[in-house]
């Protein structure tokens, strides 16, 4: 008893997401905003974003992908989003963590 399924894991694409997927799903993220993550792929799929099962032209074959809303949301939040700091901590950051860390401990 618990929460049914997202999607169908039958075909589900594991492979990398390709540029394109980034694109649409950033461009989707953009109109429409954050959340309702299981539903997204349903809703893109009505406004013509892309297509739970979508045909992906590459340069050598059509690539049949099946998109998933926990696999779409966990893109956005680790890979996508515009304010993601990328790069080396600065000093002033490593100072807090270790501060935070001797007044906190691990919790």
């Amino acid at each position: 008893m618990g929460r049914s399924p997202c999607c169908s894991k039958k075909g589900l694409n594991k492979g990398a997401w390709t540029v394109l997927e980034d694109q649409i799903l950033t461009d989707y993220i953009k109109t429409h905003g954050e959340g309702k993550w299981r539903n997204l792929p349903k809703q893109a799929e009505s406004n013509l974003y892309f297509d739970v099962v979508d045909i992906v032209e590459t340069e050598s074959s059509k690539m049949w992908k099946e998109l998933c809303g926990k696999s779409c949301r966990l893109r956005w939040l680790n890979y996508l989003r515009p304010d993601i700091k990328r790069g080396n901590i600065s000093e002033e950051e490593e100072d807090l963590i270790i501060r935070l860390h001797k007044l906190l401990g691990n919790r």
